[in-house]
Formats: C-alpha cells, sequence, structure tokens
C-alpha cells in the first residue's frame, strides 16, 4: 500500500525536501479520500492532525519540521503490518472467492489433477483460465487460503480433493 510506504519513508529521516514532498502528497491525499490515514494513527494511539498540518507545511514551501514529521512517522510505521510472500494474481483472488462463495452455500470444493499429465483440470479451474486467459494458472495457491481460513467443506471423489 502507498500511503503505508510513505508513512515509512518519512520515518527514515534525512531526506530531501523534495522527497518528503512527494510523500506528504500522498499521504495528504489519501487523509482526503479515504480513512487509511486516520485508522492508521488510531491504532497508535495518536491523532493524525499535526502530522497533516506538518505535512501541508512541506506542499505550502515553508519551512519544514522534519525531525517532528520522523519522530511522527515512527510511532505509526512499525504499528503497520507488511503483506509477507508473492502478490495475489487477479486469476487467483478471483478463484479465491469463487471457492469461498461455494463454501459459503454448502457445496464441496476442491481440485481435479488429471493422472496423466499432472494438469489441473477441474471445471472451476478451466473456468479461472479461460475468465483471465491463463493456460497455466494453478489453483491450489487459491485452495490452500480458503482451507486456511476454515471454509472448505471437502469431499471423496477419488480425482478431485486433495
Amino acid at each position: 500500500m502507498r500511503v503505508v510506504e510513505a508513512i515509512r519513508f518519512l520515518a527514515r529521516g534525512e531526506r530531501q525536501k523534495r522527497a518528503i514532498l512527494s510523500s506528504a502528497k500522498l499521504v495528504l491525499a489519501a487523509s482526503k479520500e479515504t480513512s487509511i490515514v486516520d485508522k492508521l494513527f488510531r491504532k497508535a494511539g495518536l491523532h493524525e492532525g499535526e502530522f497533516l498540518r506538518l505535512l501541508q507545511t512541506v506542499i505550502d514551501g515553508r519551512a519544514i519540521n522534519r525531525e517532528r514529521i520522523t519522530t511522527i512517522a515512527a510511532a505509526v510505521a512499525p504499528l503497520v503490518r507488511r503483506a509477507r510472500g508473492p502478490k495475489i494474481s487477479a486469476a487467483s483472488a478471483a478463484h479465491e472467492l469463487f471457492l469461498e462463495t461455494n463454501a459459503c452455500a454448502g457445496l464441496r470444493a476442491g481440485y481435479a489433477k488429471s493422472g496423466i499429465d499432472g494438469e489441473y483440470t477441474g471445471p472451476r479451474t478451466q473456468a479461472t483460465r479461460q475468465e483471465f486467459d491463463d493456460r497455466d494458472f494453478d489453483p491450489r495457491p487459491a485452495y490452500r487460503r480458503v482451507k486456511r481460513r476454515g471454509l472448505l467443506k471437502t469431499g471423496s471423489s477419488r480425482s478431485a480433493i486433495r
């Protein structure tokens, strides 16, 4: 998330005014358009008002208090979790939603694997491949994410569930 990275950037100090300016614009825009900045500061037990005013002085071209900007950003930055691992593709996210929806409807979920070439051939997998024009789509990561949340209802079909 760009806002979180901008706050982390500001927390490191020793930044040039030009670099601070672009992060300040990003954080201020996000604070006006979304509630993310408010939520981050609330989680840190702080009020974002002073920080936003300091960032506005950067944008206005007035003298900036880099030390105070760094101190406030440093108090917020460690409380924000970083996403670990590879990014989830659009196809995988859509397939995951499909599996969740089926699970909520009480339908069995899984993936089918062809014994001949080891290819995943289930109808859900084929639908996702077709929709996202991705012949190499692998359903297993989406299946594992849904399974970790305990939402899957598995069946006993020999060719389908792993």
